[in-house]
């Protein structure tokens, strides 16, 4: 798979519009549809913005992987692909408690 594919794919699973990707990102909704007809790419802190944006790594971005992995505080976790966008927001939720539980003076 190829970075336009990618993004495209991560946008679309997210059900979010070009309009709305571009505003997010602070960018234009022109260089969505650069991006995922691959007529350009994006610079290296725009490329990291989109990373952190999906919670994907950048080799997933670039789709030199199929492991997504959620980054957080240098831990990555393999995902496996196709794993959906609310499943990644659910265990990130749960492992925020987990941490607020652990995390609290006994």
């Amino acid at each position: 798979m190829t970075f336009k594919q990618r993004l495209f794919e991560l946008r679309d699973n997210r059900r979010l519009t070009k309009t709305q990707l571009a505003k997010d990102l602070g960018t234009t909704r022109q260089l969505i549809t650069a991006y995922e007809k691959g007529t350009t790419t994006p610079n290296i802190v725009l490329f990291a913005t989109m990373a952190d944006y999906f919670a994907v790594s950048a080799d997933y971005l670039l789709g030199r992987t199929n492991y997504a992995g959620v980054i957080h505080e240098k831990k990555t976790i393999p995902l496996p692909s196709g794993f959906k966008d609310y499943n990644v927001s659910l265990m990130m939720e749960i492992a925020e408690i987990v941490h607020k539980q652990h995390s609290k003076p006994e």
